[in-house]
Parts: structure tokens; C-alpha cells; sequence
């Protein structure tokens, strides 16, 4: 007995053991806390994370209101036991870095009630740990499609169990509210797992075999549909107003789309990714050939829910930054559930529901074929998977000046990418959520107007664009990889001077005007701001404009005695919740430039403050909080194990 106890251990502890080793060669070079490259951007600390969740507005594209992305909250979670090591960053390494074996083993777990071998279990479980859309997605720094491919084999199995397909629970309660709590999780990474996982449990409820108790599973599927967005509250305004978050999730869109060809073999496009999952393609193919049922249904059925998301990601483009050009999102997430459909029919079509544990000469060769192809996965995620561009790097030099400062940094991507555009962030470098937090559509204008005249412009139109960031409270501009900066400085002449350049070795340029976050700026270049003219270079200095020591969304300044028609400038994007004050009396907000923050100033000495007021944010907080204390506790009971 005990030592029958001992081999039930052996399978997943050589999966875990084997599968560690090839991710360590897989990611040799990048072991490390401070992974950055590819769609990854640096992920700040534990206060840094918490603080821009609960935020109303946030320091993005000029200033975007609203929800920041919920996967912050879970970075935020999971980093807290890791704070030591580096809190959510050192979250962030462990999921890209342990993604392979991390994903095995919730498969090999997921599929326990199957009565097929350990051994076959462990092999198809290492086969979809080496998922090349999960590979590729790991050596791009994608961390919604690693945390989909981490969880996905055990959501799927938990709403089959709370669903009623494997059997109806008597703790159904517990067990949805779990189900919906792991939906919600790779939902606040992306919103499209979470449309087909909905799709997956609609299916499951209408063709479920087991039909008693109708009202528990009825329940049970209520609980896990409407529970999600529940949990995702705060953000379910920004999804409404901007749709093609929903596609492309919190890392942005692909950067090379795939071919017909590439998807057949479940390559995602981009670096990293490999065609060895043909082999998976290939293998699912003879053993539904070899050995057809009726049982096949819910596999095939969840590579036809899997296709359908290919084809909506493939078909839907949608901007990665604001102003940006519209390319296709990443196809990686709905790739996996193709995938996770293609080993779910290997292993159904090889269940043996009369016998259990018992080892036959057939399923010897079962198993050495899958280990033949397991290899093959191994080999080819390891050589595709080693050119991506996910390194391990320092944080950039110029983040102590601008959490200083509060200015702002404006990051400029090559005219020939398909995501070209520019990052705009205030008070900090960009960090992971940001490509999250959409920002006004004049914003995105402005920004695109910014880098095409600062790389391709002509010398007046570059001298423009630098006085209008550095209007826009923008310090730093860093130019694309192998650009020099050259023609940049020769245009601008005085407005730049060299900056030190960051981590990854980009040209830094820093900008002399004298405009902070919140400026107080002469009647003239009021006029100008509020006539469509570009700011004056010459305006920018004192005296004819004075740097405040403030930063939005919360600005209060004491102005003194001068001419009529100055403005109080503030370096951020108008939206619904701006609020100003003289003297304790409102004052309404004026449009500089077409669409930044400004309020006009007296002639004589007040109090002026100027913030950002969104109580349906704090509103929409509370009822998540509420939901998650509902969630977590209802779902305590179904952890226990039963008797």
C-alpha cells in the first residue's frame, strides 16, 4: 500500500524535475527578477503596483482615467509573500520563467479522473506545457497568455466538474465560486480567455450528460457567468469604452501577424515561436482516426472554441498605443485552447473506462510515441524560444529624476514597426499595465503628430513638437533603438541636450524648456495656447513662465499679483472629473491647445487648486472588494477535501 503510494508520486515529480531542466536552458541568459524586452515593460514594485490600481487617473498618454487593468492587483497579490525578492517583478520572472513545468503539472492535475496511465498523462501534460503559443508568449514577455496557459487545464476541468459533465458536486456553491474566481484571474490579463471560457461553460451546461439536480447546475453556471465580471469591476467601464482591450489584453497587440500556415502548426508569429507543434497537430489526428467515439465531443468542441478566437484575434485589429496604427492582437491565448482540445482527444481517445492502473502492451507504445514527441517539443521551444527578446535588465537611469520631478517621459518606437507609436508616462519609465490604460483620442493625435515630426519632420516642425511636449510636462525623449539623435539635436539646436542613455543603450534627450507638470504661463502664450497656435520656444523660460511644484491629478498652488490673462497649465489630458478652484470658488476648466488641462488665473493673488475628482471610480472599488470577500469565502469549502 505505501509503496503504491510512493509511484503515484513519480510520475509528477519527473515531469516537474525534467521540465524544470528544459526551461532552464529555454531561458538561460534571463534568469533574473528584472525581466524586461519585447511586450514586457518593467513592472514596478509592491507600493508602485498597489498605488497605480487604486488611482483614479493615471500618468498615461497624457493622463488616463478610470480602472487601471485588474492584473495588477494579482501581481500585487502575488508579489506580497515575494517582496523580499522583488514583489511583483519577482512574480512576473516566476510565471515566464517556470511557466513550462508550472503548466505541465496543472495539466497532469487537471486530468486525474481520466482513467489513462500516469505515464501517458505525465507525457501529454509535458506536450502541453511545450505549447509553442505558450513558448513563443514566454520568450516575448507576454504574461496574459502564460498566466492563460498556467491555469487554463484546471479552469477547464473545474467547470466540468461544477457544471456537472465529470459529476455534480455537493458543495456546487464553493466549487463555481472557485471556477469563477481562476475565470476571473486570467480574465484581468485578458478578457478574450474569459469570453471563451464563458462560451466553453455555456457548452457544457446545455450538453452536459448528468442531469440531475437542475438547479444546482443551474446555479452553478449563474455563479460562474455573472461572478467574473464581478471581480473585475473597476474595469469593466474602460472594456465597454474600448473594445479592443478586450482582443488584445494587457500586452498589447503581435508585432508580426501569422500565416494560415503558421497557425496549422500553432506558431503564433513573432520570435520565439517554432512549427514543432505539428507534432501535436499530427498525433491528436491519428488517435481520433485510430480510434473514434463519441466521447471525442467536448475535445472537439474546445478546438472549435479555440478556432473561433483565432479568427476574431486574427480578423479584429485594434491600436496597441493611443494614436498608434491598428494590427491584429496576439493569437497565443486562443491558440492554447487548440491546443489544450488537441491533447484533451489524445487522452480521451486512449481512456480505458473498464480498466484502471493496469499498464497494456498498447499503452507502452502509447507512451514511448508521446515521449518521442514530447522531445521533439522540447527541442523546438528551446531553439525557437532562445531568440526572443525577453532579457533580464537594470531598471532605466533617469527613474529617480522623474519620480523627482513628476515629469514625464516620452518613449518613440521605429517609423517601421507595425505598433509604431509613442509611450507617454509622467513621474516614471513605462511600466507593465500601461498599454491598459487608454487615454483621450486628442491625446492620440497629439502623440502620433509627435513622432512623425520628431523622426521625419522638417526643422520647424521639430522645434514645434518639442515645445508642445515640453508644454505637455514631457523632460525626457528617448529615440528609437539605432537611432543616434543627430539629426534630432541639429534640428531642435538649443531645445535638447543629451541625456544618459538608458539600459538597453537607446539615445536619451532631455529638453531645456522650463515647463513642469503644472506651469504658470504668460497672457501670450495663453493666447497662443487657446487660438490653435504652436507654443513659443521663448515663452517657455522665465519669467515668462514659472515651473510649479505640483504634479496632477492633485495641484494646489499660491499665485501671486500679475497681468491679466495668465493660465495655470497642467500637464495632463481633459476628461470628465477635472475640477478647478479660486479661492475656494469653482472655475472652469480651459482647453489649452485643443485639449489640455489650464485654468485662467487673476490678476490679483489667490489660491489656486486644480484635481481630478472620479467618485464612481471608489464606488465601482468597493463593490469589487465586495465581491472578492464573497468569492474567497464561499470558496474556502470547496478546498477542503472531502471525506
Amino acid at each position: 500500500m505505501r509503496q503504491a503510494s510512493r509511484s503515484r508520486w513519480v510520475p509528477p515529480a519527473v515531469l516537474v524535475i525534467v521540465l524544470a531542466a528544459v526551461a532552464s536552458v529555454l531561458h538561460a541568459g534571463r534568469l533574473g527578477v528584472s525581466l524586461v524586452g519585447g511586450a514586457l515593460l518593467p513592472v514596478g514594485d509592491l507600493g508602485e503596483v498597489w498605488s497605480e490600481y487604486l488611482a483614479a487617473w493615471h500618468g498615461v498618454a497624457g493622463g488616463a482615467s478610470g480602472g487601471a487593468p485588474p492584473a495588477l492587483a494579482v501581481l500585487g497579490v502575488l508579489g506580497a509573500p515575494l517582496a523580499p525578492l522583488g514583489g511583483p517583478a519577482a512574480a512576473v520572472a516566476l510565471l515566464l520563467l517556470a511557466d513550462v513545468p508550472l503548466a505541465a503539472l496543472s495539466a497532469y492535475a487537471a486530468t486525474r479522473r481520466l482513467r489513462v496511465g500516469r505515464w501517458v498523462r505525465a507525457a501529454v501534460a509535458a506536450a502541453y506545457g511545450l505549447l509553442p503559443p505558450a513558448t513563443a508568449a514566454a520568450a516575448q514577455g507576454r504574461v496574459d497568455v502564460v498566466v492563460v496557459h498556467v491555469l487554463l487545464p484546471l479552469l477547464l476541468a473545474g467547470i466540468g466538474a461544477a457544471l456537472g459533465w465529470t459529476e455534480v458536486r455537493a458543495r456546487w456553491l464553493s466549487a463555481s465560486a472557485l471556477c469563477a474566481l481562476g475565470v476571473a484571474t486570467v480574465a484581468a490579463f485578458s478578457p478574450l480567455s474569459c469570453v471563451l471560457l464563458l462560451v466553453v461553460a455555456s457548452f457544457v451546461f446545455v450538453a452536459s450528460p448528468g442531469r440531475d439536480r437542475p438547479r444546482a447546475r443551474a446555479g452553478a453556471f449563474a455563479v460562474v457567468a455573472l461572478l467574473p465580471p464581478a471581480l473585475l469591476l473597476p474595469w469593466l467601464p474602460v472594456l465597454v469604452e474600448h473594445p479592443g482591450l478586450v482582443v488584445r489584453g494587457v500586452n498589447g497587440t503581435a508585432a508580426d501577424a501569422p500565416t494560415l500556415g503558421e497557425l496549422v502548426t500553432l506558431d503564433p508569429g513573432g520570435p520565439g515561436g517554432t512549427p514543432v507543434g505539428v507534432v501535436s497537430v499530427i498525433a491528436a489526428l491519428l488517435a481520433v482516426v485510430s480510434r473514434p467515439s463519441r466521447r471525442l465531443w467536448p475535445a472537439a468542441g474546445l478546438v472549435a472554441v479555440g478556432a473561433f478566437g483565432v479568427a476574431v484575434t486574427s480578423f479584429v485589429e485594434t491600436s496597441e498605443f493611443p494614436g498608434g496604427p491598428a494590427s491584429p492582437a496576439f493569437v497565443g491565448v486562443p491558440l492554447l485552447f487548440v491546443g489544450a482540445g488537441l491533447h484533451l482527444a489524445l487522452l480521451l481517445s486512449w481512456s480505458t473506462p473498464e480498466r484502471e492502473g493496469r499498464r497494456t502492451p498498447r499503452e507502452r507504445v502509447v507512451t514511448a510515441a508521446a515521449l518521442g514527441g514530447v522531445l521533439a517539443l522540447a527541442v523546438g521551444a528551446v531553439l525557437g524560444g532562445r531568440g526572443g527578446p525577453l532579457e533580464n535588465r537594470p531598471v532605466a537611469p533617469l527613474a529617480d529624476d522623474l519620480a523627482a520631478t513628476g515629469r514625464g517621459v516620452l518613449e518613440l518606437a521605429n517609423p517601421g514597426e507595425s505598433t509604431a507609436a509613442a509611450r507617454l508616462t509622467a513621474g516614471r519609465p513605462p511600466r507593465f499595465g500601461d498599454d491598459a490604460m487608454p487615454s483621450t483620442e486628442w491625446m492620440g493625435a497629439r502623440l502620433r503628430d509627435w513622432h512623425r515630426h520628431l523622426l521625419t519632420g522638417t526643422p520647424d516642425a521639430v522645434a514645434d513638437a518639442v515645445t508642445s511636449a515640453a508644454a505637455a510636462g514631457v523632460s525626457y525623449v528617448v529615440l528609437p533603438p539605432g537611432e543616434d539623435g543627430r539629426e534630432l539635436r541639429d534640428a531642435a539646436g538649443h531645445l535638447v541636450e543629451p541625456a544618459p542613455a538608458t539600459s538597453d543603450g537607446r539615445t536619451v534627450l532631455r529638453l531645456t524648456a522650463e515647463a513642469g507638470t503644472a506651469t504658470l504661463i504668460s497672457a501670450e502664450q495663453a493666447r497662443r495656447s487657446v487660438t490653435g497656435q504652436a507654443p513659443d520656444a521663448e515663452l517657455l523660460t522665465a519669467p515668462a513662465s514659472a515651473a510649479v511644484a505640483a504634479a496632477p491629478p492633485e495641484i494646489g498652488v499660491r499665485v501671486s499679483e500679475g497681468p491679466e490673462g495668465r493660465l495655470l497649465l497642467v500637464a495632463a489630458a481633459h476628461e470628465p472629473g477635472w475640477r478647478a478652484t479660486v479661492d475656494g470658488v469653482g472655475f472652469p476648466i480651459v482647453r489649452a491647445w485643443g485639449g489640455q488641462v489650464a485654468v485662467a488665473v487673476p490678476p490679483e493673488s489667490a489660491e489656486v487648486r486644480v484635481r481630478f475628482d472620479d467618485r464612481r471610480h471608489d464606488v465601482l472599488l468597493l463593490g469589487q472588494l465586495a465581491a472578492v470577500l464573497f468569492t474567497v469565502l464561499t470558496a474556502v469549502p470547496s478546498l477542503r477535501r472531502p471525506r
